[in-house]
């Protein structure tokens, strides 16, 4: 899959995504939004000969091999796009060698609840790409507690990042 395919991919399915559910009212924490986004928006993206020909090739909630100096070898995605079907990043030494083509990170903030992690997984998302230069990374951000909610994704690869890459913005008013 090449950037521009996985731009695509990630655009139109967050385009869908953003038009169909910030005006919503669905409630759901973090993991409900990246399960829905992932079973409803992003596989409909999946056709034989295209970027995402197979189901097998998302992983979510899988693990993926962390660039130098963090304590562990590999920590877990909210959502990861596999060249293959099947694919982990283990290797036949359990430790991890193969990487993804795209890695989607969420952040959901809630009225009175703010997520406190998004800088901290945008530096690592700088520095995996930095580090593994395919692929591309996304950081993905819903913030219910706005007026109107929006929806962002900042894009990351070969270590720079694109703040504001998409942003999206509901209509609904909070009262």
């Amino acid at each position: 899959m090449t950037n521009t395919a996985s731009d695509n991919l990630i655009a139109l399915s967050l385009t869908d995504f953003a038009a169909d559910m910030l005006d919503s009212g669905w409630r759901g924490k973090e993991h409900e939004w990246v399960s829905l986004f992932a079973f409803n928006y992003l596989l409909r993206q999946c056709v034989p000969g295209g970027p995402l020909y197979e189901p097998g090739q998302l992983g979510i909630e899988v693990h993926v091999g962390q660039p130098p100096d963090y304590s562990k070898l590999a920590v877990r995605r909210d959502i990861v796009i596999w060249p293959r079907s099947g694919m982990t990043c283990w290797g036949e030494d359990w430790k991890p060698h193969y990487h993804p083509l795209a890695i989607l990170e969420w952040k959901v903030h809630r009225p009175g609840r703010r997520n406190r992690e998004q800088a901290h997984e945008r530096e690592w998302l700088r520095r995996y790409t930095k580090w593994q230069s395919q692929p591309v990374a996304y950081a993905v951000e819903v913030d219910l507690g706005r007026s109107p909610p929006t929806l962002t994704c900042c894009r990351f690869h070969a270590g720079i990042e694109q703040a504001g890459w998409l942003c999206f913005m509901g209509e609904r008013r909070l009262v």
